[in-house]
């Protein structure tokens, strides 16, 4: 009887070793080829990151192709996809109707038993490229388990940049008035570098550069925009009267330059409107919370006004009748302002600005401008004020004489559109005059200050 049930109990045990070592066997096929594919894959997602990397730089406008090459950036995008498979694409002309007169904009190759999907313009503003390649990769172990072969995907999309240098403070749409500095003859204008003369900026030609513009003063009067810096405007003609440190002559680039081709950020994601009126207030010794940030008013008789992002269809004026004194603290959350519907911005006293206490803020060494709010819920880092159908945008110290400040700190990363733009004027805007004025009257004091902070 005893010898009996072990004969039983050593049968059990080896069927149940053979189903364990079905199992084992399934696990180290799936370890071995999952290590193998996932190589694979990362192969494929290197090469379709350089392909979109290569072909969005067709994208970037010129003089002669303001909106880019298209078929070059197809071209280039297959190109630099396959040579990272050593691989050539089948067509390698690209002005060949195969990339210049694409279906859908699209184009398909297969080489070496990849395929690889281009798709040349596209995307918000028709600014992206858009690269996807496919294999089927032959399985080895897992062969056991049912499956001969694996399928895998990768993708990347990449975004022209801006023709324009590193950055912007004031952006104008093509067809504008704005990439050029007007002057009637009547005083003098200054950009200063630095702060108060303190140049921040390093000396290169990223942060000296007025790119596509022009400063033109009729002769004979002798006015001047002043740089107090180094400054080199490129695309320039017809120039004159533009000096640094009020005598010696700015360097004029050579050749002509595109458009600088700023991209508006998608204002249909901004879909929330907002009353002026109904700004936060926060009365002297107080704090209050405004869209989850703390604001803290230490002040013991100013009162704190804070604005928060969105569609304005009705006027910022600062200050606002019934707000409680001139020399009141206005505080603009970061984000992105859209003023459309002919709503225009006008400051004329108070202390405005995104940072926490709404006065100037720096940090680093030499001090830069920057601000101390966290960012809006989409990521936007800094305010960014978009002017639309008859939007101004004017800011004096005129209600507060020898005082007041208005201090501005563009965002360096928006979900859609070029970074680094705290004024944007539309294309759409269509007001024929004066868009956008400061005049800060700074003759009897050294207080007031008018800052724009690009980076």
């Amino acid at each position: 009887m005893l010898i009996e049930i072990r004969r039983r109990g050593a049968g059990q045990a080896i069927v149940v070793m053979a189903l364990a070592m079905v199992a084992i066997c399934g696990m180290l096929a799936l370890a071995i080829d999952a290590g193998r594919l996932y190589f694979q894959r990362r192969l494929m997602q290197d090469a379709v990151d350089s392909g979109a990397l290569a072909g969005a730089q067709s994208l970037v406008g010129t003089v002669a192709n303001p909106n880019g090459q298209p078929n070059y950036a197809l071209y280039y995008a297959m190109d630099d996809t396959f040579a990272v498979f050593n691989q050539n694409p089948a067509n390698n002309d690209p002005n060949s109707s195969f990339y210049t007169a694409p279906v859908n904009r699209t184009v398909t190759d297969t080489q070496g038993g990849y395929t690889v999907t281009a798709v040349a313009p596209t995307g918000y503003s028709n600014k992206q490229v858009q690269v996807t390649v496919s294999f089927n990769a032959t399985a080895t172990f897992v062969q056991v388990l049912g499956f001969s072969q694996i399928a895998i995907l990768a993708t990347a999309t990449a975004e022209a940049g801006t023709n324009a240098k590193t950055y912007a403070l004031f952006a104008y749409t093509s067809g504008g008035s704005g990439n050029t500095i007007q002057n009637d003859q009547n005083g003098y204008a200054q950009v200063d570098d630095g702060q108060d003369g303190a140049d921040v900026c390093l000396a290169s030609i990223e942060g000296l550069t007025v790119s596509n513009a022009k400063f033109h003063v009729p002769n004979p009067t002798r006015v001047a925009l002043n740089i107090n810096g180094d400054l080199t405007v490129n695309a320039a003609s017809d120039n004159h009267s533009l000096f640094t440190f009020w005598n010696s002559p700015v360097n004029f680039g050579t050749g002509q330059e595109a458009e600088p081709d700023y991209l508006i950020p998608d204002m249909s994601q901004i879909t929330n409107v907002v009353n002026p009126a109904n700004k936060a207030k926060i009365a002297p010794g107080t704090s209050g919370l405004v869209n989850g940030v703390t604001i803290t008013n230490s002040s013991t008789s100013k009162w704190v006004y804070v604005y928060t992002p969105g569609r304005y269809t009705s006027s910022i004026i600062i200050p606002a009748p019934g707000d409680n004194l001139n020399n009141s603290v206005y505080v603009f959350l970061n984000g992105i302002y859209y003023l459309t519907s002919g709503a225009n911005m006008a400051i004329t006293a108070g202390y405005v600005s995104n940072t926490s206490n709404g006065l100037p803020h720096f940090v680093g060494s030499p001090s830069i401008g920057a601000t101390d709010l966290p960012p809006a819920s989409d990521g936007t880092n800094g305010v960014e004020f978009i002017f639309d159908q008859g939007g101004t945008f004017s800011a004096n110290n005129s209600d507060l004489p020898n005082d007041g400040s208005v201090f501005f700190v563009a965002p360096h990363f928006v979900p859609t559109g070029s970074t680094n733009i705290a004024f944007y004027i539309s294309s759409t805007n269509g007001n024929n005059g004066v868009v956008w004025n400061e005049a800060f009257d700074a003759t009897a004091s050294n207080v007031p200050r008018f800052q724009v902070w690009g980076t």
